[in-house]
Parts: structure tokens; C-alpha cells; sequence
């Protein structure tokens, strides 16, 4: 009687084990694919503050803020894109701006970026994005197991 108790009591506590084992392997599967952050998107125009004119080519302008953001981040995002907007005397001016995405960034790394971004490209501002998100990377299907 006391060997069947053993045996049934080793049963069920390798039964628990394998149990906790399986939850905490498909909990740290979640917790590593699926992952809530704040994105930061940082809009950049390129046209000089005091002359209203693009003074620095846009690939190197890009060039100079990827090199600033490497220096800060391990990763982001860069998109061209075309902006529009009116000044205090109610003139439309239109510039390349670049627009830098942020997922894995906080405000302290992010600060010193937009600090040498402003003196590198003489701008008055930046306009800056902020929103929590969920991400994860996709790298094809679960294999069937």
C-alpha cells in the first residue's frame, strides 16, 4: 500500500511539474513575441529655420540623423515624406521631412537625438508623436507540434 502511494504521489508531482513546465514555456512565448511599448515618431523637417530653403540634400541630412539616432538607440525606422506648413505671416512653406519611428526608446535617449538634430539641421522644433502600441515579430508560421 505505502509503494502504491509513492508511486501514485510521484505520478502527480511529475504530472504538476510537466504542467507548470508547458504554462510557464507558453507564458514566456507570449511574453517574448507580443509586447506593449511606447512608440515615439519624431517629424523632421529639412528646410533651414532662417533661410526657408532646403540647405542640406536630403540623403544627407538623412545620412547625418541616422548617424545621431545610432549613437542613441539600437534600432528605428526612417521614412521620406513631403510636409506643408504656415508661419506666423500666414506664408505656406512646403519641405522634405523625415519622419523617425521609435519602439524600444525612452525619453532620456530620445532627448539628446532631437537636442543634435536641432542644432545639425537648424531647426526651430520638431513635432513629436507619442503612442503606447502592441508589436511583435512575425517570422512565419507556429511549427505544428
Amino acid at each position: 500500500m505505502r509503494k502504491q502511494f509513492q508511486l501514485v504521489l510521484c505520478v502527480l508531482l511529475t504530472l504538476n511539474l510537466l504542467v507548470t513546465a508547458g504554462v510557464v514555456v507558453y507564458l514566456g512565448r507570449v511574453a517574448a513575441s507580443e509586447t506593449e511599448a511606447q512608440r515615439y515618431t519624431l517629424y523632421i523637417g529639412t528646410n533651414d529655420k532662417d533661410t526657408y530653403t532646403q540647405l542640406i540634400p536630403l540623403d544627407e541630412a538623412k545620412a547625418l540623423v541616422n548617424e545621431i539616432c545610432s549613437r542613441y538607440t539600437g534600432g528605428y525606422t526612417v521614412l521620406e515624406a513631403q510636409g506643408g506648413w504656415v508661419d506666423d505671416a500666414g506664408i505656406l512653406t512646403e519641405e522634405d521631412t523625415l519622419i523617425y519611428c521609435f519602439d524600444q526608446i525612452t525619453k532620456e535617449q530620445l532627448t539628446p537625438i532631437m537636442d543634435e538634430v536641432l542644432q545639425a539641421l537648424n531647426q526651430n522644433s520638431i513635432l513629436v508623436e507619442s503612442s503606447q502600441i502592441q508589436s511583435w515579430y512575425y517570422s512565419g508560421e507556429e511549427p505544428a507540434q
